[in-house]
């Protein structure tokens, strides 16, 4: 069950658990079933239940888990395809971030770690124009680098990436969150973790494309870090800078690789 992902909530059965602060008991249902759900219930139904949203209550039974987890973690071990995911990606959700499926709580365990802190680096990957935002909901702003991506140029360059990574041995990984919202992530042999921004380039915007990637790849390093990997950067550009000597040098000050289509030198 850990290793799985929970990719969208439609035509689902959620059931929630615990407290989520700031939402009441309808505002959760009224979210969950913009998001698709089939229905929301307040128990846990062996025949119908498929995710189990993990909010916290210091009422919990257990302790750090309460009836409802218990449940659950005795149904999958019966069989039963029923999934747990934090409030945290409950909410990535509405933008398109999996969730990853998490272990149930057991008597005695100690608390569980966020997804992040258990060692997972990214989703499995998913096309480039993958996190195209909900559509008239009212309730998000635009992210940039969600626009990005939906360029066909962009788009294009990060697929082939992820194909070039595939074919040497590499799993093209998509990002599960918005606070590291890296392109690609992949696990490299010498125990590292390569990410790289995509960036598409014209003549015109070259300048501003790079300084812009530089510091979207130097902060997602830094927050990768924080998660206990140990990332190798790179910035991949659509098509060879103007000036690939300057670029390349700033960038290797920073120990980013600047590589661009269609070969990425330096990437595999």
């Amino acid at each position: 069950m850990a290793n799985e992902w929970v990719y969208d909530l439609k035509g689902k059965e959620v059931v929630f658990t615990g407290k989520i602060e700031g939402y009441s008991e309808a505002e959760l249902t009224e979210i969950a079933l913009k998001m698709g759900a089939g229905r929301v219930k307040g128990w846990v139904n062996k025949s119908s239940t498929d995710v189990l949203v993990r909010g916290w209550s210091p009422q919990w039974k257990y302790g750090n888990f309460g009836t409802k987890e218990k449940q659950t973690a005795e149904l999958q071990r019966g069989g039963h395809h029923i999934q747990i995911i934090d409030t945290e990606r409950f909410f990535g959700l509405r933008s398109h971030y999996p969730a990853p499926a998490l272990k149930p709580n057991v008597p005695g365990a100690p608390a569980r770690g966020t997804a992040a802190e258990g060692g997972v680096v990214g989703a499995p990957y998913r096309a480039g124009s993958f996190a195209a935002p909900l559509q008239g909901d009212g309730e998000h702003y635009r992210d940039p680098d969600i626009m990005e991506r939906g360029l066909k140029a962009h788009s294009a360059t990060q697929d082939r990436l992820a194909d070039l990574l595939g074919a040497h041995g590499s799993t093209p990984l998509s990002p599960f969150d918005n606070r590291c919202n890296f392109d690609l992530a992949w696990q490299l042999d010498d125990g590292t973790t390569g990410i790289a921004e995509v960036k598409s380039n014209t003549e015109g915007n070259e300048a501003f494309q790079i300084r812009h990637g530089l510091g979207q790849v130097l902060d997602y390093g830094h927050r990768m870090k924080g998660r206990g990997f140990h990332p190798k950067l790179f910035l991949v550009l659509e098509t060879k800078p103007k000036d690939p000597t300057y670029w390349k040098a700033l960038c290797a000050d920073h120990d980013v690789t600047l590589t661009w289509a269609p070969s990425f030198s330096g990437v595999s």
